[in-house]
């Protein structure tokens, strides 16, 4: 998380009297990796990366980024954790989330099914013949094993 984010999470925390979270500035992918290489699992991981796909030609970067970190969030998950991820790019979509994490939990050994589909909020309506529109994914998922 970036400062300026943390500030505003502990506000938050504070308003909310919420006693049960930990705010941590770092890379996240080095965070993850690092939480699994000391054996610290969770119930639940929320990944809200920036949008790895800027434009068509950032397709295989992004592809590469997202499958990587969520492989490192699954990965330090508990049977039956949750996995809250996201993808902000229009040029990443749903079926391409959906394989990549498909590819992630392959990769990590761990069965998985999707236990809710989001997208953005009404404010950001989704336009059938614009659709750049549809620039929100939102899985949530659940770790059988």
């Amino acid at each position: 998380m970036a400062p300026a984010a943390v500030e505003s999470a502990r506000r938050n925390q504070q308003l909310n009297s919420i006693s049960n979270v930990t705010f941590r500035e770092g890379n996240s992918f080095d965070l993850l990796k690092e939480y699994d290489e000391v054996g610290r699992r969770f119930q639940m991981v929320i990944l809200d990366p920036p949008a790895f796909a800027k434009n068509r030609d950032s397709i295989p970067a992004a592809h590469r980024g997202y499958k990587e970190i969520n492989l490192r969030a699954l990965k330090i998950l508990k049977p039956g954790g949750f996995l809250l991820t996201c993808s902000c790019s229009y040029h990443i979509t749903e079926p391409l989330f959906l394989q990549i994490l498909a590819e992630a939990a392959n990769d990590a050994r761990k069965t998985v099914v999707v236990a809710e589909r989001r997208t953005q909020a009404e404010d950001h309506p989704i336009l059938l013949t614009m659709p750049e529109t549809h620039y929100l994914k939102c899985l949530i998922v659940r770790v059988l094993e």
